[in-house]
């Protein structure tokens, strides 16, 4: 309690101080179907700090004294955080200094959240609407005196919409005010996953208590949490367009295509007292199909257009796959010619349904007619406090798309991704499997002493059912057109409260999108098989390699885990020196804070490469470890494929805070090891060596036959060619084929090199290079390889603020082992993230040359760019490029 004392007078101090207020802006009115972002030019306040009600408060002159500039979108700990009221909680211990609403009271995180602005002229006839995309938990809205919600918004994913002309000064300021209310039950952050579980009686995201890799969220995220618009309409609204594609057949990613069928259907609303007559239009694609349509005063109507037939489509495919066509689409309704309101979208052609395997037991997924062997990701949220972007979903989904995945799991624990994540998802071919607001741990599926309440109550929450059922309808109608979206799912391991999962299954999802699955929890049986072999999902730590090729999973695995801890600049970030220099030893976390960051452990993994000393040390060797862990994990699981398998997805590929476990890159957006293990396992067409059978494989999980050739070579540390052998293998789509079994070298004792290439009609397609050693777990010898410096030549272009280039890397005679590409700003020394590689961590066998493209963004110019290789082989950094 001293810590909140302190921090309590600290806040007194700091919401004492007066921001300046600017020049009330004016908000433009926006043309009908676009819309004018209010995410700046907030303020913010305690609540128990403001001594009028919102109508008092919103009828006077706004004066800034007492009242602090608030990020929106954003929360209540974001707005306290970015007016330096407390330190960032994901460094070190710095969270346990910020107050939990479970202990300093709700009221504390309570606030008001107000917004002046003047606006532009409103046209006779025009309807202006105010926008919440989504608020947590509880919210009243006041305008000029008026509280404009007639009921207190409730819920976390329920998006509003308030017509708000009435209520506007066209020649005067305006001001607008929003009191948000915190979870009604923000539970007791006690250790538990979900903290003692009532965070679920809310209908919120849960894991804001705390989680097995995560601290908790200290406000629970309360706040206008999401975007807020003005838009503008004439009488009729147009909301809630629905395109659902046909595509026959069992098509190919290339070639000329059979017609597909674009059906689309729309809500229309007349908002008016008086009859509205107008026509109603769709645009795509070249064609212009129309309605004419007569409402009567207040009527709500669902409007179905003629199916419109598509010839030689360009079709969408996941990632790996084919292609990712999009088309627009513009729905508007006119009268006399003139536009009264309108929605685009984008969509793509394709088709995607499921099916019981009949070998495996496991969910199949096929998109236009195709299996598609399903490898991808657990994604928790882009940010565990909503600070959330455009710019981070779409790096973070790109990262999965570089991996080599096809499917993102949106876990239930945390929050219906927003429109921008599946915008990403669409463009780089992600498929979705998207959980609603669930999770076994907080909804009942075992007993837990953790929790507060009998396992029979937590499964019938969240406490309001309907507002569960309205906040679905209206999130599934935010996503449905989007490609990626594959499948929906109810809970996390646990179905959700019986009522609300039977119309979810009867009615929902039949009326709202019938075309996709759904699945009443992750670990059902129809999705994962039949589960004969006794277990749902898992495991989540450090296997053995052989592992991966030799236990018998669930045929579709929505989680699988591992490590994955992030680079050594990562860890200096998130951890003071003295915390990093009390490193685990053997996998076992003495020190406070690498168990307040979850650390998970690598066992005696990282002490198989040598004594780790430091922390350099320390990531040195995870990320060799990292790289193996989850190239062999890729390739175990489709070595099974269409026999064991139908899909895996890892737990996790992502990270919303400083966690130490489950990363493909990590909360800094700097990648690791493991995304390039994974991209190597997961390449479409992959040549592999199976630990467990130490036969060579060839895996496809494409659509096309390729004859091949699979080279094998042998090298010692030194480089020397010690064995070599080759095998031709005509393998077919979506198949393995075992071709050869690699021998035990006589001439090494200890670590050795596999190399294995591909090639086809001559030309290399890829290679993949293991390590192995012949002495039990012992690869210490990997740290005495000789020095080996490879010629490294690098380009690099600039147009605005975008870079590209290429890091081309060529070596002699001997081994240049795990070299480590990043890029750095010369005059700061801090690294520019995020980064995309074409692939990292490079090993070259005598004589190889690779060449890594490479891009990211930054508004520093390209003098200060400084890009370095870290090597296993060379004991210095190597600058490659700067001025």
């Amino acid at each position: 309690m001293k810590a909140i004392t302190v921090f309590l007078s600290l806040v007194a101090c700091m919401m004492a101080a007066t921001p300046v207020l600017q020049a009330q802006d004016v908000i433009n009115i926006p043309a009908p179907g676009e819309k004018t972002l209010l995410n700046s030019g907030w303020f913010a306040r305690r609540a128990n700090e403001v001594r009028v009600d919102g109508n008092t408060l919103s009828a006077a002159k706004f004066n800034t004294d007492g009242w602090m500039k608030a990020r929106v979108p954003g929360t209540v700990l974001t707005t306290l955080l970015e007016n330096n009221i407390f330190p960032a909680p994901e460094v070190s211990l710095n969270n346990n200094l910020i107050p939990d609403i479970y202990e300093i009271g709700r009221d504390f995180y309570t606030f008001w959240f107000v917004r002046p602005f003047r606006i532009d002229k409103v046209e006779e006839g025009q309807q202006i609407w105010l926008n919440f995309r989504g608020i947590n938990y509880k919210a009243d809205i006041f305008l000029n005196g008026k509280r404009i919600n007639n009921s207190t918004h409730e819920g976390m994913f329920l998006r509003e919409s308030y017509p708000i002309t009435p209520y506007l000064k066209a020649d005067g300021d305006n001001l607008l005010a929003v009191i948000v209310y915190p979870p009604d039950y923000p539970g007791n952050p006690n250790g538990g996953q979900g903290g003692d579980g009532e965070i679920a009686r809310n209908v919120t995201m849960q894991f804001t208590p705390g989680w097995d890799w995560i601290q908790p969220v200290r406000d629970r995220n309360t706040g206008i949490w999401d975007e807020v618009s003005i838009t503008a309409t004439g009488s009729v609204l147009v909301r809630h367009p629905y395109v659902v594609t046909k595509v026959s057949g069992v098509r190919q990613p290339e070639g000329r295509q059979q017609d597909a069928v674009v059906k689309t259907s729309v809500e229309v609303e007349n908002v008016s007292d008086a009859i509205q007559k107008g026509v109603l239009v769709c645009e795509t694609n070249g064609a212009r199909l129309t309605q004419s349509l007569t409402l009567a005063p207040h009527e709500k109507r669902e409007v179905s257009f003629a199916d419109l037939t598509v010839k030689n489509p360009r079709l969408w495919w996941p990632n790996g796959i084919g292609k990712q066509e999009l088309y627009d689409m513009r729905i508007s309704f006119e009268t006399s010619g003139v536009t009264g309101d309108s929605q685009q979208l984008r969509y793509g052609i394709r088709e995607i349904t499921s099916e019981t395997d009949g070998k495996s037991g496991g969910r199949i997924f096929k998109v236009n007619g195709q299996p598609v062997f399903i490898t991808g990701g657990n994604y928790i949220a882009s940010e565990w406090l909503l600070r959330l972007s455009p710019e981070r979903y779409r790096a973070e989904v790109r990262f999965h798309a570089e991996m080599n995945v096809r499917m993102i799991r949106v876990w239930g624990g945390a929050l219906l991704e927003r429109p921008e994540f599946y915008d990403a998802c669409d463009e780089f071919g992600i498929l979705v499997f998207q959980d609603l607001w669930g999770s076994g741990d907080c909804n009942g599926a075992w007993e837990d002493a953790m929790k507060l309440h009998s396992r029979e109550r937590r499964w019938e929450y969240p406490d309001n059912h309907d507002l569960f059922i309205a906040s679905v309808e209206d999130q599934v109608k935010m996503v449905r057109n989007h490609p990626s979206l594959c499948l929906w799912c109810g809970g996390n391991e646990w179905p959700l409260a019986k009522d609300i999962d039977k119309k979810l299954k009867e009615e929902i999802f039949p009326r709202l999108d019938p075309e996709r699955f759904f699945v009443s929890y992750s670990t059902d049986t129809v999705l994962i098989g039949s589960n004969k072999i006794g277990v749902g999902d898992g495991p989540y730590g450090i296997q053995e390699l052989e592992w991966f090729f030799e236990q018998h999973y669930p045929a579709f695995n929505p989680e699988a885990g591992s490590v994955g801890s992030p680079e050594v600049e990562s860890m200096r970030m998130m951890m003071t020196e003295k915390e990093l220099e009390r490193l685990p030893r053997n996998g076992r976390s003495m020190d406070a804070a690498w168990r307040y960051h979850k650390d998970l452990g690598y066992g005696n993994h990282l002490e198989r490469y040598g004594q780790v000393t430091d922390i350099e040390t320390y990531c040195k060797y995870a990320q060799v470890v990292n790289y193996d862990q989850y190239r062999s994990f890729m390739e175990g699981w489709a070595s099974h494929i269409w026999d064991w398998y139908t899909g895996i997805l890892i737990w996790k590929t992502q990270n919303p805070w400083t966690s130490l476990r489950g990363q493909m890159y990590d909360y800094y957006l700097d990648v690791n090891a493991s995304l390039y293990g994974t991209r190597k396992g997961c390449e479409p067409l992959h040549p592999s060596y199976n630990r467990a059978s130490r036969q060579v494989e060839l895996l496809n999980t494409g659509l096309s036959k390729h004859q091949t050739t699979v080279k094998a070579q042998i090298y010692s540390l030194t480089g020397e060619l010690i064995w070599e052998t080759d095998a031709d293998a005509t393998i077919a789509p979506n198949s393995v084929e075992r071709l050869f079994t690699v021998p035990t070298p006589d001439k090494v004792s200890g670590a050795y090199f596999l190399k294995l290439t591909l090639l086809e009609a001559g030309k290399e397609l890829t290679d993949n290079i293991y390590w192995l050693t012949t002495t039990g777990n012992d690869f210490t010898a990997l740290a005495k390889m000789p020095e080996n410096k490879p010629e490294v030549t690098v380009s690099l272009n600039k147009s605005g603020e975008e870079f590209s280039g290429t890091v081309r890397m060529k070596t002699g005679n001997r081994i240049s082992f795990f070299n480590r590409i990043k890029v750095f700003d010369k005059q700061t020394g801090q690294r520019i993230l995020p980064v995309h590689y074409s692939d990292n961590y490079i090993t070259l066998m005598p004589g190889d040359e690779k060449t890594v493209s490479l891009s990211f963004t930054s508004s520093i110019p390209k003098e200060r760019i400084e890009i370095a290789i870290d090597s296993w082989t060379e004991k210095k950094i190597q600058i490659l490029f700067a001025y």
